[in-house]
């Protein structure tokens, strides 16, 4: 009953690398930045080694959810990153 449970959850503990510590993150990025622009920066995050997956927050305008393995890289480091690109980013949820 248990290997069926992990299953349909998606979750298999011995697939699962036991150094990966999985966070979520919301980022604001403000300004100009619509439509395909977003796209583009949700292309970059998603290029980095470190981030599993960035995607556009539901409803939300401007926001992306970015999924990172926190034993790589910070919330921080990633608006950081964002900043040294020249856009306006803010961490609004961790």
């Amino acid at each position: 009953m248990e290997h069926a449970v992990q299953h349909v959850a998606g979750f298999a503990p011995d697939a699962q690398r036991p150094d990966r510590r999985i966070c979520l993150a919301l980022i604001w990025v403000g300004g100009e930045v619509a439509g395909a622009h977003l796209e583009q920066v949700i292309s970059t995050l998603r290029a980095r080694p470190d981030i599993e997956s960035a995607t556009r927050g539901q409803g939300k305008a401007n926001v992306v959810m970015v999924r990172f393995d926190r034993g790589c890289t910070s919330a921080s480091e990633i608006v950081q990153a964002l900043r040294r690109a020249g856009l306006r980013a803010l961490l609004v949820g961790c």
